[in-house]
């Protein structure tokens, strides 16, 4: 991870971990529940959720591949994987959006 990527997630993940709701540094988010379900954001799209205690809705998605190169020079492996954050929520302002997509190697 680069010096201009380290940079950019120090100042989004406060942004948004803790600027949408309105919550202070001190607070801490609560457990689920035993039994308690997420509840969907159906008006953000497809697989977004709301954490618990703010109107902020997030989505979490990635793959990972793996693999051996096979070559003149013997077997070598092949990894790669991507995690992307998508996290949505409405502000005095209008909407809110952060999107972070964290990537390494080549499939």
């Amino acid at each position: 991870m680069n010096h201009r990527m380290r940079t950019a997630l120090a100042v989004l993940v406060p942004a948004v971990c803790g600027g949408m709701n309105g919550a202070g540094a001190a607070e801490r988010p609560r457990p689920q529940a035993q039994g308690e379900t997420r509840l969907p954001c159906p008006k953000q799209g497809a697989g977004f959720v709301r954490v618990p205690g703010s109107p902020t809705c997030i989505r979490l998605s990635g793959r990972a591949v793996g693999g051996i190169a096979i070559g003149g020079h013997g077997a070598a492996p092949v990894t790669a994987g991507q995690l992307s954050i998508d996290t949505r929520s409405e502000s005095e302002l209008g909407p809110v959006r952060a999107f972070v997509r964290m990537g390494h190697g080549r499939p």
